[in-house]
């Protein structure tokens, strides 16, 4: 490979991993955020509004996700891969801009506009995957795009720590709660410039000029319309929407309910970084040789409803760090079981919209749990594992209903 093909790729997955930062980095930072009077966003207001504050910080940023990825990717049908990519990384380092600003101004709504404009623009996996494969010859295809998953772990492994130390002015005097936003704006501008400099840009035939707008609406509707998924989209809204929940509000409960630092929030959420690098790197491929999908599904669900409810009831931190661990392992495997499942209820002529309506169910579920589970501390933690509890009940289900039908 050219090392002009080469710095491509390095561009296209510092992409992915910048397109990670705006789950992950907000998670640690975000109880300081609204929550400390003196360098946070809010100067006033009970903790019923900053909880609130919290919570819409969150679901803002994926409900724009919900509606921006879709467009994105049609947008790399008509742009080309480079345009599109550069208009993300345009579009992500002005939303970590508008951020560092709000805090500097204590702006509430021009936080707003940065999680906004952030979350609208953090849906570039897909089009950095086709851009990889433009880049790429055939043979060594599956390896490069096989990366794919670790630079997105990579991303919940390292990017908390980024805000958690870089917002520390203990380590360094001149850190701040801006400084986080800062440097990832200016990651972004120094992947732009890689991109413009080496990145080719394929060739758009005229019919993918014609672009259509993407209804995400309707991806989303797919999951009632097919009958041989309902039951697997069910599971899959449940599942994430458990998860996202948990990942979503755990910084507040760990500092809000158990006195945790934000350095040790930050610790938290990088092992559950690691978690979901173990299980996706190594461990679903093993896990999916010794079991059918939707046995390794109920198990792994049946993991996570202990690490979360082990979460509510536990305070020592390194207990904490291992049930973070595992119940991360729970998510990749059964995320990973669940879109499997998916993919072989359906023909091949329905595998682009299945994967569309899954990616419609992630980002709503995520949108979803950031705007009704801001109730108490504790309560989305709760939430949580009620949601985790009613998947294993509906897999269990399924399950008994296959073993029926195998049976007659």
């Amino acid at each position: 490979m050219t090392n002009i093909r080469m710095l491509s790729l390095v561009g296209i997955y510092l992409v992915i991993f910048i397109d990670n930062l705006g789950a992950s980095l907000i998670i640690p930072m975000l109880k300081p955020i609204v929550h400390d009077l003196a360098a946070g966003l809010i100067s006033e207001g009970s903790e019923s509004f900053r909880n609130g504050v919290y919570g819409m910080a969150l679901g803002a940023f994926s409900i724009a996700m919900f509606f921006g990825a879709p467009l994105l990717g049609a947008l790399s049908d008509g742009l080309g891969r480079k345009k599109t990519l550069l208009l993300c990384l345009c579009g992500l380092a002005m939303s970590y801009v508008f951020l560092a600003f709000a805090l500097a101004f204590k702006s509430l709504w021009l936080f707003m506009a940065g999680r906004l404009i952030g979350g609208f623009f953090s849906g570039s996996l897909p089009v950095a995957q086709a851009a990889i494969i433009d880049v790429t010859e055939e043979k060594q295809r599956a390896k490069y795009i096989g990366y794919i998953m670790f630079f997105v772990s990579l991303g919940y492994v390292v990017v908390p720590l980024f805000g958690g130390y870089l917002s520390d002015p203990a380590l360094v005097p001149w850190f701040n709660l801006q400084m986080p936003f800062v440097f990832v704006a200016a990651l972004s501008v120094v992947n732009l410039l890689i991109l413009l400099l080496v990145f080719q840009n394929q060739q758009v035939d005229a019919d993918s000029r014609a672009m259509r707008l993407p209804n995400p609406i309707a991806s989303l509707l797919d999951a009632v319309r097919i009958k041989d998924i309902r039951t697997y989209a069910l599971l899959l809204l449940l599942m994430l929407v458990g998860w996202n929940t948990f990942f979503q509000f755990i910084g507040l409960y760990l500092t809000g309910g158990l006195g945790l630092g934000q350095q040790e929030v930050s610790s938290f959420v990088s092992w559950v970084g690691f978690g979901l690098a173990s299980a996706f790197l190594f461990l679903v491929g093993v896990a999916m040789k010794m079991l059918k999908s939707l046995s390794m599904v109920g198990l792994a669900l049946a993991l996570m409803a202990f690490c979360i409810g082990g979460t509510l009831n536990s305070t020592n931190v390194y207990v904490l760090y291992l049930l973070a661990t595992l119940g991360a392992v729970g998510f990749g495997l059964s995320y990973s079981g669940l879109m499997a499942q998916l993919s072989i209820s359906v023909d091949a002529s329905r595998q682009d919209s299945i994967m569309g309506m899954a990616a419609a169910i992630a980002a709503f579920s995520a949108g979803f749990s950031g705007f009704v589970a801001n109730i108490s501390i504790s309560a989305p933690i709760v939430s949580a594992l009620l949601c985790v509890g009613l998947a294993i009940m509906v897999c269990c289900k399924e399950q008994c209903k296959r073993t029926v039908m195998d049976v007659v």
